[in-house]
């Protein structure tokens, strides 16, 4: 990780009552502080954890009074320090704003990092005060325990690569679906409560399309069992099982959830290789998939993982649709003109079809 920016500012508010005030930072804090690293790490370290399952979304640009986009932007035409403290500075505004109109939200320390972990990162996160993070009277670290999620009140960060990425396919007016989302936000479940005005102060929406969600269930589930040897095996009736479970969620008429999907590959696995699916909310869940904790079911997109099934007293045939196609090079090609459907044989099924034909041939 390289740490590029930090800065620590206070936002003062008790529960029950509407009364803020803030004491903003006059300067950024020193990089090379072993304690501000330590700080950085321990909650970047926050995404994608069991639990604290982010919720990815963009920008929502409803509200014309909220300006943290637009000095967001402006950061990113310079990336100075002191576009950097104006635009924390705007955001401990905004937190204050929204922070004033809930009488159940409190106070803290709001941390604000610009770092490059293989992406480039803004980090938003508030802190209690007096857990956890005990900072002197110029807002600097001195002292830094264990952060656990009990002493993070919420926490933002944007994909500043992804969300200039799609600025630039925006201005082409050539937007991509797959890179829409760049915002993440997380919230300890004790917190929920609370967590609304920290969203709508950094103007965040969720924008992952039902679509895309979908299909990503459908990838990130290969791609798990895959990473997993002992589970490689199940990977096709982990896709059937996925399929039982949208299905029954658009009969429902409810939304699909990351512990749903989760059970449903314990559904197609062996009790005794359940194990090997705890790690699987966490490997969804990250900024590389970006599975939502909660995400409509898209009706077109599990039918292309649905199976054609047809079977007669000589044979019995299941394929998926996407294999289906009217072109020679797929894998099942349908002749409409010969009415002859064409498989692409595996290895296996080669070797089993020659054995058999052989094995007939002598007994001739």
């Amino acid at each position: 990780m390289e740490i590029k920016q930090v800065v620590i500012h206070e936002l003062k508010k008790a529960s029950g009552t509407n009364d803020v005030d803030t004491n903003p930072a006059t300067k950024l804090l020193n990089i090379e502080s072993l304690l501000v690293e330590k700080l950085v790490i321990a909650l970047d370290k926050l995404y994608g954890t069991r639990g604290n399952n982010a919720i990815y979304g963009t920008f929502s640009q409803k509200d014309v009074t909220n300006q943290f986009p637009k000095y967001t932007d402006q950061y990113l035409e310079s990336e100075s320090d002191e576009r950097f403290l104006s635009l924390s500075i705007r955001c401990l505004d905004e937190l204050a704003r929204e922070a004033g109109a809930l009488q159940s939200s409190t106070g803290g320390y709001i941390v604000l990092s610009r770092y490059k972990k293989g992406h480039e990162f803004l980090l938003i996160a508030m802190i209690k005060n007096k857990q956890g993070l005990n900072v002197n009277s110029s807002l600097e670290p001195e002292d830094i325990t264990e952060i656990d999620l009990s002493k993070i009140h919420q926490a933002a960060r944007i994909n500043l690569t992804t969300y200039l990425t799609i600025k630039d396919a925006e201005s082409e007016e050539n937007s991509d679906e797959e890179l829409s989302t760049y915002l993440s936000f997380v919230s300890p479940r004790s917190n929920h409560d609370v967590s609304g005005y920290f969203i709508k102060a950094l103007d965040c929406t969720d924008g992952v399309p039902s679509s895309k969600a979908t299909n990503t269930a459908f990838s990130t589930v290969a791609e798990y069992c895959k990473s997993k040897p002992d589970l490689r095996h199940f990977r096709s009736k982990a896709k059937d099982s996925l399929v039982d479970y949208f299905s029954t969620c658009l009969s429902n008429k409810e939304p699909a959830t990351l512990t749903g999907v989760e059970n449903s590959i314990r559904q197609a696995v062996p009790a005794n290789k359940h194990e090997l699916i705890d790690g699987f909310s966490e490997f969804a869940n990250s900024e590389k998939y970006q599975l939502p904790k909660t995400f409509g079911v898209n009706v077109k997109s599990v039918k292309k993982y649905t199976r054609i099934k047809s079977k007669t007293e000589a044979w019995d045939l299941s394929f998926q649709r996407t294999a289906l196609g009217t072109d020679e090079n797929s894998q099942l090609y349908y002749n409409a003109s010969t009415e002859k459907l064409i498989i692409q044989c595996s290895e296996d099924l080669k070797k089993q079809i020659e054995d058999e034909l052989n094995s007939n041939n002598g007994n001739q």
